[in-house]
């Protein structure tokens, strides 16, 4: 409530899994932001630029309907997605964030139940 706490980002945006579960198409990371904030047209370009002031929250983990694998063995090769205007699959948005090849720099948190 002071402020302090995550006074080094710019902008955090908060995803519930339960609303990504609705997009069923391939989207980019702007155009997913648009679609929860749409006010946000404009400055996305810079936002771009300065990727270690942005906070990533992904809600509730545990009902998401896509496949996100973070195993060093997995058989399945998870996509990246490089680049906030390059069409992906919601899971290869997230797993990239958090992988940092997209926006490196950036902060992720994600939530789940046990």
């Amino acid at each position: 409530a002071t402020g302090k706490i995550y006074q080094n980002f710019q902008f955090v945006f908060s995803f519930k899994f339960r609303d990504l579960n609705t997009l069923n198409c391939s989207i980019n990371l702007s155009n997913l932001i648009l679609v929860f904030y749409p006010y946000l047209r404009s400055a996305l370009e810079h936002l771009w630029k300065i990727p270690e002031g942005l906070l990533f929250i992904f809600d509730g983990l545990d009902e998401f309907k896509g496949r996100i694998d973070f195993a060093d063995n997995c058989t399945e090769l998870q996509h990246k997605c490089p680049d906030p205007d390059v069409r992906c699959k919601v899971s290869d948005i997230v797993y990239s964030l958090i992988q940092h090849k997209l926006l490196p720099g950036c902060s992720v948190l994600v939530t789940t139940r046990p």
